[in-house]
């Protein structure tokens, strides 16, 4: 008898080992110190801080967050304190360190590197734009040169210029650290708010015009013409484009808040003034009572569109040619937002605002 148990106990212990190579072999991640009960989500608590925004990842690998430490409505109030940076290691699932502002800086909202390494990020309450390099451990910032412009989202063209949206005053902007020359450029379309940026493999700007009753995507090509899309295809109200992504083919895909939609732009289709060449794509929010903002978007390489859903608490998950959506439930109000991007493993990093937490998608 007890000869058959153990073969028994040894026989369940090589099924078990079986199944758990099998889910790794099928890409379903087996994260060991993940701090989430949640199916198919891990979450990672943030060390310090609160209110974890904008996310970059540097050339290491290691997922960058941004710390405002208030909820940025549209900025945090007067006299909050400096935010922080914290840094996170995908591959031993820990957060390697945690960087305060210094004194007389504002709140960190967006990230994004530049090629030599340092990272940038507009700060909203104080009209800077801020920059820290890790290999020296210091921190510059620069005065926005039109008061109170709400400087906002940022991306980092191939030159090294970096570009932000300016939402309070209806334009985009440049700073090129070189010449330490600021370029500010108006939307033709008036009360526009831009709100996401980014570039695109030939250096053209694209961003989001946030205002439901304009509702386009701008462009700021390299040779320095500004062209506008259009957007809608339906007659859905509460479309105000929100963030907005490059995808490895050079369509442009963005979320468009209100109207629980992403869209996208397949630019050889396109024409200015027109909404030739887009496609919209809405889902049904699980929650019928939650209300619903698509907030982050970024592209995978495998060809997976993903979005989150601040108010429903999702991540979600579409192939770039269209077809079902795949939703992944966080926990009640986490407010899932727009620190949302895959990296090149093909994983998925959220910020959870009012969790604060990072998550990703195992």
């Amino acid at each position: 008898m007890i000869v058959r148990a153990w073969k028994y106990i040894m026989l369940l212990t090589l099924l078990m080992i079986g199944c758990m190579l099998t889910l790794l072999q099928q890409g379903q991640a087996f994260v060991a110190h993940a701090q989430s009960s949640i199916p198919g989500i891990a979450e990672f608590t943030v060390p310090a801080g609160s209110d974890p925004w904008g996310t970059a990842i540097d050339g290491q690998g290691a997922i960058w967050v941004a710390l405002p430490g208030c909820d940025p409505n549209p900025q945090c109030a007067p006299g909050t304190a400096p935010g922080k940076l914290a840094v996170f290691d995908p591959v031993l699932k820990s957060w390697s360190r945690t960087i305060s502002l210094p004194a007389q800086y504002g709140q960190p909202i967006s990230l994004a590197f530049d090629h030599s390494g340092n990272l940038w990020f507009p700060m909203s309450s104080t009209n800077t734009l801020g920059r820290y390099n890790p290999g020296t451990n210091t921190f510059s910032q620069w005065t926005v040169p039109t008061p109170n412009a709400g400087p906002w989202d940022v991306a980092v063209d191939a030159r090294g210029v970096v570009w932000f949206t300016e939402h309070n005053i209806n334009k985009i902007a440049a700073f090129n650290p070189a010449t330490q020359l600021f370029q500010e450029i108006a939307t033709p379309a008036a009360n526009s708010q831009p709100y996401g940026i980014t570039v695109d493999a030939l250096d053209n700007v694209w961003f989001t015009e946030n205002n439901d009753a304009v509702a386009l995507i701008g462009e700021y090509t390299a040779q320095g013409v500004l062209q506008e899309y259009k957007i809608r295809t339906t007659s859905t109200t509460g479309l105000t484009p929100h963030d907005i992504a490059v995808a490895p083919n050079g369509t442009i895909w963005w979320s468009e808040g209100w109207a629980s939609g992403i869209g996208m732009l397949n630019v050889a289709q396109a024409r200015p003034g027109t909404n030739s060449g887009v496609k919209e794509y809405f889902y049904t929010p699980p929650c019928s009572y939650c209300g619903s903002h698509t907030s982050g978007i970024s592209v995978g390489s495998n060809g997976m569109v993903w979005f989150d859903d601040a108010l429903q608490g999702i991540v979600a998950s579409m192939p770039m040619s269209g077809g079902a959506f795949t939703f992944y439930q966080t926990m009640p109000n986490s407010h899932p937002h727009d620190g949302l991007l895959v990296d090149k493993y093909g994983q998925v990093w959220f910020d959870e605002e009012f969790a604060n937490k990072l998550g990703m998608v195992a």
